[in-house]
């Protein structure tokens, strides 16, 4: 599998990442990550990468073209008050992806995170039960630096308050 980068011009056909693989190992060794054999990496380089266009219709901004493949470059797009050219990837969907794939590495599913609520196992015979345990107190999660990256690209992604006179 090769990456293929869409660095915003909509030139490569078949683009699959929004960073190479030798940028995405400067970031880890800058971090002190041990990573597996490249092409593990390649792949979950393009799995963050899904990931990331599954959310292509709730990203601020519009698609530059209708056949792009992948959900960036945008145009119309302010991240953290700052103006994005419709040729460029924002450092924030750089930082999305690397943080996606540094939770693949470590064995997380970005799809299906782990919940952080107790749990009470009972075992009848052969059937086996699990439900969420009232009597205690749910531990406060912490948020995935994935999901804090996300946020900032997502249409409304605080809360908003309408007021009517």
């Amino acid at each position: 599998m090769a990456i293929v980068v869409e660095d915003g011009s909509l030139d490569e056909t078949g683009a699959n990442s929004f960073i190479s693989l030798a940028d995405f190992k400067t970031y880890a060794a800058s971090r002190g990550l041990t990573l597996p054999a490249d092409l593990t990496v390649e792949a979950y380089l393009v799995k963050a990468a899904d990931y990331i266009n599954y959310y292509s219709d709730r990203f601020i901004g519009t698609l530059v073209d209708r056949d792009q493949p992948m959900s960036w470059p945008r145009d119309s797009v302010v991240i953290e008050g700052w103006e994005w050219e419709p040729n460029e990837i924002p450092r924030q969907v750089v930082s999305l992806q690397c943080a996606l794939t540094v939770e693949l590495v470590n064995g997380q599913d970005i799809y299906n995170p782990a919940s952080a609520l107790p749990v009470v196992r009972e075992k009848v015979d052969v059937i086996e039960v699990e439900y969420a345990n009232p009597g205690q107190p749910a531990k406060m999660s912490k948020t995935r630096e994935s999901q804090a990256i996300l946020r900032l690209l997502l249409k409304n992604s605080g809360l908003s308050l309408a007021l009517r006179a």
